[in-house]
């Protein structure tokens, strides 16, 4: 463990001021130009130091060294590691800055105090649960700003504005002003719905420009969607789907710029339709049977042979069983039971998931209620939602245990119905669902590690524990290739070389 006289405490009542909070909070980050940590166990498979006892050196928020021993070197801050386990910080390759769980304002005349706390303390709760660097596959330009200027924050990479039509899923809720606004830079599909809004320019929406404009706002990766809404009351509305061209068109462009693509994708044929255009990352996966029903419990011949395809392919499934977690979220209600909660968010916003937001329930069994009675009669929703997720966990574990490649991500916090999707939680809770559908503890470490670090074209910088990367660190008391819920057994959270203790992190501490 961390020697004693290196440990800072954190004593605060709640009777201080919010400013001294803040002042403590800074105060628990050491920031020494040097560190050393000394005689811990590196986990990191791929690095030459896996498994062996070795010392870091971290100089200027880099690894500057690795070796059996290390001196130190003048005001070096030490940290004494037998029996522990230096990891790199975890990757989300899936979140959404600007969406608070559970929280809409239609639910509750508090909605402006609730975000702003939970905002508050979002970027400590992805560090508290280790995640040293999260995905923003959507950006919001003013979210990402107040996530970074946080006096502790994980890295943020983000993938730009999210590519869509004009006359697509995701412009169903716009008008076209707001639409132009949110989505400057929307695709114009020639071959598909052909689409421009009154003034645009052809030229102004090819996938060059879209790609110039992601670049721009400085995106390092590239989200596309391929949603068929085939879960809408009454059968999906009227929209267009990105036709095969302009896919194969907008994915060539990103590569060119070497930018990895995602695609939302839930159905078969946004499997086929991605599989095809030679997607990167498929976010989500085929968790929508549209032929099986919703009661159906193993998939058909198609959907196992499209599993089949996907882990034969060079792209990598990123599951986010956390996305349909937060649906089934409204029929469990040990899930607001988890003490874990109260690290993550506040009291009062707790209190309101107990509270307002279990309004969600009817809301949801009102859209949706009679479409899960026809197509499982007499199967109640609780059960159905329990039947949809674990018939895709077993999916994804096929898809892994074929060699496909998964790749790590939460898409916290989802926008839907539900609360299941808390920050840093949800990403525990990600961990725990996949090593409970099949997945080993190995794989599920390399896709929140080295592999997202891989796939998103970080790999020189983060994501193993190497000389010349980043110093993102965890130290943990219990070894997560053997049990995953390591994870929850974190003592120190490294950040660019700054020395973070856990508990300084957790919306406990906050005061009242």
């Amino acid at each position: 463990m961390i020697a004693q006289n290196e440990k800072l405490r954190m004593n605060i009542t709640g009777e201080k001021a919010l400013l001294a909070f803040l002042a403590l909070t800074l105060s628990s980050v050491v920031s020494p130009d040097t560190l050393l940590i000394n005689d811990a166990t590196l986990l990191s498979p791929g690095s030459p130091h896996h498994g062996q006892v070795r010392d870091v050196l971290v100089r200027a928020g880099r690894i500057e060294e690795i070796a059996p021993e290390i001196n130190p070197q003048g005001s070096a801050r030490v940290i004494e590691a037998q029996g522990q386990f230096l990891t790199p910080g975890l990757i989300d390759g899936h979140v959404h800055l600007y969406h608070a769980t559970g929280l809409r304002r239609r639910y509750t005349d508090d909605f402006d105090r609730l975000y702003d706390a939970y905002m508050a303390q979002q970027p400590r709760s992805y560090l508290f649960h280790g995640f040293t660097t999260v995905v923003e596959l959507n950006a919001d330009a003013e979210a990402n700003a107040r996530f970074a200027d946080a006096p502790v924050a994980p890295d943020i990479l983000h993938c730009g504005t999210g590519v869509v039509l004009a006359d697509g899923f995701m412009a169903l809720d716009f008008d076209p002003e707001t639409f132009s606004d949110r989505f400057p830079a929307y695709l114009h599909d020639p071959w598909g719905g052909d689409v421009l809004l009154d003034g645009d320019r052809a030229d102004d929406h090819t996938p060059a420009a879209v790609i110039d404009h992601i670049v721009s706002e400085g995106g390092q990766c590239v989200k596309l969607y391929y949603e068929e809404a085939l879960w809408w009351p009454g059968g999906a509305p009227d929209f267009s789907l990105p036709s095969p061209q302009i896919l194969r068109e907008l994915v060539a462009e990103a590569h060119h710029r070497d930018l990895p693509v995602f695609l939302h994708a839930t159905t078969p044929a946004g499997v086929e339709a991605g599989l095809e255009a030679d997607i990167d990352i498929f976010a989500h996966g085929p968790w929508e049977w549209p032929r099986e029903g919703f009661g159906a419990t193993e998939p058909s011949p198609e959907i196992n042979n499209l599993a089949m395809r996907l882990a034969d392919a060079d792209a990598a499934l990123q599951p986010t069983i956390r996305t349909i977690r937060n649906t089934q979220s409204l029929f469990d209600p040990t899930v607001l039971d988890d003490p874990a909660w109260r690290d993550v968010v506040t009291a009062d916003y707790l209190d309101y998931l107990r509270s307002d937001a279990q309004q969600q329930r009817a809301l949801f069994l009102d859209m949706f209620g009679s479409l899960l009675s026809e197509q499982a009669p007499g199967r109640d929703v609780a059960q159905l939602q329990a039947n949809f997720v674990s018939r895709y966990q077993r999916l994804v574990a096929d898809v892994a245990g074929m060699g496909g490649t998964l790749s790590f991500g939460t898409d916290t916090a989802v926008g839907g119905f539900g609360w299941g999707a808390p920050p840093g939680l949800a990403g525990y809770w990600e961990m725990l669902d996949w090593v409970s559908a099949g997945i080993d503890e190995e794989t599920v470490f390399i896709s929140a590690t080295s592999g997202n670090a891989r796939r998103l074209g970080m790999a020189d910088r983060a994501g193993r524990v190497a000389v010349g990367l980043e110093a993102d660190l965890l130290l943990l008391d219990a070894d997560p290739l053997e049990d995953i819920r390591a994870f929850d057994a974190i003592d120190l959270i490294i950040v660019d070389g700054e020395v973070i203790e856990r508990e300084t992190l957790s919306a406990r501490a906050l005061p009242d």
